[in-house]
């Protein structure tokens, strides 16, 4: 009995139209989603000014943000920062900084000494440039 002798076997493939079918439609969803993904940890409210002004800068060149929740929290480019390590954290994100500026982003129900306290620690590191971020408002 002859099983398989007769039969002559093709040499294995593989088929690379589905694999970059699949791989693209990974790259579309990682695409679209990471779009429409906000950082719902902080939500900010923050005061209106008439003269408030985009930053229009890239994100190279973006200096570090500091914002101070309304719970009274301090966050440094999107991280949580311990009062304890404030200072420190502050002194680092001005040295990171490539013209020695930060942004303060307050929210409007913030404690004011608190605002007044990270605005203190970043004079005391050496910031050259500190701008405090509002919006404007709505035209009714």
């Amino acid at each position: 009995m002859k099983l398989g002798r007769g039969i002559q076997r093709s040499k294995p493939e593989v088929m690379i139209a589905p694999l970059i079918d699949v791989v693209f439609l990974l790259l579309i969803f990682y695409a679209v989603t990471t779009q429409f993904v906000q950082d719902q940890r902080l939500k900010l409210k923050l005061p209106e000014a008439k003269t408030a002004e985009d930053v229009g800068q890239g994100a190279a060149t973006k200096p570090p943000v500091i914002t101070v929740a309304s719970d009274g929290s301090v966050w440094i480019d999107g991280e949580e920062v311990p009062e304890i390590r404030l200072d420190e954290a502050v002194k680092q994100a001005v040295k990171g900084s490539k013209d020695g500026s930060v942004i303060i982003k307050g929210d409007r129900e913030a404690d004011y000494g608190v605002v007044v306290k990270v605005l203190d620690v970043a004079r005391s590191a050496g910031a050259k440039t500190i701008q405090m971020s509002a919006v404007k408002p709505k035209p009714q």
